[in-house]
């Protein structure tokens, strides 16, 4: 019993950090499209631009490996109880991506970078 409470502390720390990390990818996306690069200084558009491409490498790194998903279930009814499990994979083939956003203002913070003279 205790080994079971162990492995269910462990298992719901682990999805905790995980989840955490998942968030932040998306929030730190959301800042980056939500900036208006027209109003940003040349240097502050040069760094946009580099932060859009550290972005996306990150979104691409997370996205690369298939999907892995795990459930697990209890259940009683009765003096009868019982656990399951399951596991699945899942890969993001064919879907528009977050980094196809992140690319597609990347490439508006580069037309305006070369309209101001400036090559990143």
């Amino acid at each position: 019993m205790l080994l079971k409470t162990t492995r269910t502390i462990l298992l719901m720390l682990f999805l905790s950090i995980f989840l955490g990390a998942c968030a932040n990818h998306a929030t730190q996306t959301r800042e980056l499209l939500a900036v208006d690069y027209a109003t940003l200084s040349d240097d502050q558009l040069t760094l946009h631009y580099y932060a859009l491409e550290d972005q996306i490498e990150r979104v691409e790194r997370s996205s690369v490996s298939p999907r892995i998903n795990l459930g697990f279930g209890l259940s009683r009814y009765g003096l009868s109880s019982g656990t399951s499990g399951g596991v699945g994979v899942s890969s993001g083939v064919g879907k528009k991506t977050t980094a196809d956003d992140l690319r597609e203002r990347r490439n508006q913070v580069k037309l305006e970078l070369l309209k101001r003279g400036i090559s990143p």
